[in-house]
């Protein structure tokens, strides 16, 4: 096409359609996975600053604060997603509205117990503190579980990665040896078409690793 450049059309005159197409599916594959693996790391910090919230609240209530009033210190205290639920309730909002508002944050789903612990211990009168110091303790006990799982999987995932690169590494040595690979993947039908084979085994071997790797961790 004449809106291409020279440079353009002899990539589209020498590259293989198929190949072609296997890259371009798998340049928006990893775009979705670096995407979702952006989600996760955020996921993964709100989780970590669910449990320094409920300690903090632990550690206010212990001090003798007032629920509320320790609460609102709690919520200031961490990231600054949490700090427009401190001034709703400054502003006198429910807190277990607020709790339910903050558990629709991906990781901070915790809050739903935090509502329930506070409900509970406001109708039965019980010790507050304690229950919050137990919810707290679960909280610990599931990141340590996650953690345990991604120290599991760390070994599997870099050998896929390194697996995946060695298709790569097959060439460059060839052309450090002399050999002109090139002009068997790209000019005869049979090179192109292994090329595409070879990229889309290559892309789905990852994806089944992903797939397996993710599948490990316990439910949110």
């Amino acid at each position: 096409a004449w809106w291409f450049s020279p440079h353009q059309q002899r990539l589209r005159s020498v590259i293989p359609a198929p190949s072609l197409a296997v890259v371009t599916a798998g340049k928006r594959w990893w775009v979705r996975i670096d995407a979702r693996t952006r989600r996760t790391r955020y996921t993964a910090q709100r989780r970590r600053a669910m449990v320094d919230l409920v300690e903090a609240l632990v550690g206010e209530l212990n001090a003798g604060q007032a629920p509320i009033q320790a609460l609102k210190f709690a919520l200031d205290a961490g990231p600054v997603d949490f700090h427009r639920f401190a001034q709703s309730i400054r502003l006198g909002a429910d807190p277990l509205s607020q709790c339910t508002q903050l558990a629709r944050i991906p990781g901070c789903e915790a809050a739903l117990s935090l509502a329930a612990c506070w409900r509970v211990g406001s109708s039965a009168g019980s010790g507050l503190s304690d229950t919050m110091a137990q919810l707290a303790q679960g909280l610990r006990d599931d990141l340590a579980v996650r953690a345990e799982v991604q120290s599991q999987i760390a070994g599997p995932q870099a050998t896929a990665r390194f697996l995946a690169a060695l298709p790569v590494a097959g060439p460059v040595l060839a052309t450090a040896l002399g050999v002109n690979f090139g002009q068997v993947l790209f000019t005869t039908s049979v090179g192109r078409w292994c090329l595409a084979l070879g990229l889309l085994l290559d892309a789905l071997g990852l994806w089944w690793v992903h797939r397996i790797t993710t599948s490990a961790y316990p439910a949110a």
